[in-house]
């Protein structure tokens, strides 16, 4: 048993004029073939109000702010939500059929967070879209006598579940290294690893690789352990899901399997479809 690893991919600086915004936004396309159903992955620090009201459909739009945030998150939808989440929470936007959508900082301090968009298979395209939330104080926490610490934020790890139940599997664990620790690589699944600070080691029967700072790595194949290994602390998020082997269109907001469910997507933002969301 053994997992194969792909290559190394590097976060790229991105920012906006409109107000204080910046991420290192993961470049995913040297992953190729690869069917991750992680398709945007940006660790991203911001204040002000970078973005407008904004629609989604056919995926799921996560934002995960990092323990270490001064700001806390505020998130709008067209399902009549207005959540705020402080450090350690996280909101799980079920885009599915379709929502509009609207986030920002919830006060002055800088909100630091991980902006993911996970794919969905294509039935789940057309389900009725939903908003899940957990504060910071519900994610369990698995630690050691070397002081490793894993969030467990969605899915499960050793014995820890989160409380938060995505309508499609998905493991998304936010960990801080000092020594060693093991992962469980599910057959089938693809796993992105991504170190926000430090450097890692990860090994497994199929090889070994490093990663700096602000790298990222995808392992797919059959199920097997793999083992991370830092000599200082290291901050790193670990991702995984079953591979999606079916298309992948993106139109703007919009990620479907085929050009009929982009054009009905557009129909029915435009037609009110989605529900409105005023502005704040």
């Amino acid at each position: 048993m053994a997992v194969l690893f792909s290559s190394i991919v590097a976060a790229q600086e991105r920012g906006s004029s409109r107000s204080s915004f910046s991420a290192q936004a993961l470049d995913l396309a040297p992953l190729g073939d690869l069917k991750s159903s992680v398709l945007v992955c940006d660790d991203f620090r911001v204040s002000g109000r970078p973005f407008p009201l904004h629609p989604h459909a056919g995926f799921v739009a996560a934002t995960y702010v990092f323990p270490d945030s001064a700001g806390r998150l505020r998130s709008r939808d067209s399902l009549g939500n207005d959540i705020v989440v402080g450090a350690g929470g996280l909101v799980w936007t079920h885009a599915g059929s379709g929502i509009v959508h609207h986030e920002t900082p919830a006060d002055t301090g800088e909100l630091h967070g991980l902006q993911l968009f996970v794919n969905l298979t294509s039935p789940n395209k057309s389900s009725a879209p939903k908003t899940m939330t957990l504060s910071g104080s519900e994610v369990p926490e698995w630690t050691n006598a070397a002081g490793d610490r894993v969030r467990v934020v969605v899915g499960c790890y050793e014995h820890l579940t989160s409380p938060m139940v995505p309508i499609e599997p998905f493991t998304l664990l936010d960990v801080e290294l000092r020594r060693h620790l093991t992962f469980d690589h599910p057959q089938g699944h693809v796993t992105l690893i991504y170190v926000a600070t430090g450097d890692l080691a990860v090994s497994s029967e199929g090889g070994a690789r490093h990663l700096a700072q602000r790298q990222a790595i995808a392992m797919h194949g059959d199920g097997a352990r793999l083992s991370f290994a830092a000599d200082e602390l290291a901050h790193l998020v670990v991702m995984s899901a079953p591979e999606i082997r079916e298309p992948v269109l993106i139109d703007g907001p919009f990620i479907m399997s085929s050009a009929e469910q982009i054009a009905a997507a557009r129909v029915r933002y435009r037609s009110g479809g989605m529900g409105q969301l005023p502005p704040s």
